[in-house]
């Protein structure tokens, strides 16, 4: 998941697939969550918030439809589910080498202080039980926190409905770095340079010549975490994202 392996990975879809429109997943149901899976060597297994804004902003950038795993909005790690709670009949067999998909599964966490998490009325045992490791990432107690990742995302989806070249602009990809990846949407007219640096170290990027920036974007109540400094670079923090309108 780093610059390079996603600047590669896109430069041999779009090679293929031509004018085909792609659906974008970084998590589903048969794989470990995002915010484990892609946590940085530094980020004790989970993803820190400002990876997981990252993540979600690149998704909500490439050309084609994004499809969110449930509980990415929260940003739910990988459950720890023990063998005699296990359902995935790989995980039952291939343990405890493989531990299978149930870590992925587990019931959403809607309320906090409910003992089942608001998933269902308590009355019944769940398919696997919920996940202690989610009570504090709830959906209730995102809803009430201004700056939780769960708004985070609500402010990235209602802002990228109002920008046509990512709803349907057509997607080039700027050269490769190894911790920036970069790309233009355009459309009509219009284009959106999009810059994450997918690293856990800070970045210097240079713009390739010709790009002129005529308004940087804020999609969300996160100021963007990067800014261009002498000599026209751009000076990123770690998983820091930048959008800009060009001239």
């Amino acid at each position: 998941h780093d610059a390079a392996f996603v600047h590669a990975t896109l430069s041999r879809f779009q090679a293929e697939v031509g004018d085909g429109w792609p659906s974008w997943a970084l998590s589903n149901h048969d794989c470990v969550r995002l915010a484990t899976r892609w946590a940085a060597p530094t980020a004790n297994g989970v993803a820190s918030a400002s990876q997981s804004r990252a993540y979600i902003a690149l998704q909500l950038s490439l050309r084609g439809s994004p499809c969110i795993y449930q509980g990415d909005e929260l940003g739910l790690p990988e459950a720890e589910i023990a063998f005699d709670d296990l359902q995935d009949p790989y995980g039952k067999t291939m343990w405890p080498r493989f531990k299978g998909r149930d870590g992925c599964r587990t019931p959403m966490p809607w309320v906090s202080a409910a003992p089942d998490l608001g998933f269902g009325n308590g009355a019944a045992r769940p398919w696997l039980p919920v996940a202690e490791s989610h009570r504090a990432l709830a959906a209730d107690g995102q809803a009430a926190n201004a700056g939780s990742l769960l708004n985070h995302y609500r402010d990235l989806l209602a802002w990228r409905r109002r920008q046509p070249a990512l709803v349907q602009g057509n997607m080039s990809l700027l050269p490769a770095h190894p911790q920036v990846f970069a790309l233009l949407r355009g459309h009509a007219g219009e284009q959106i340079l999009c810059a994450f640096n997918l690293s856990d170290q800070p970045a210097t990027w240079a713009p390739p010549p010709g790009l002129a920036v005529d308004q940087v974007l804020c999609p969300s109540a996160d100021a963007p975490n990067a800014c261009f400094i002498a000599g026209g670079e751009m000076q990123f923090e770690a998983y820091g994202v930048f959008f800009a309108r060009l001239v």
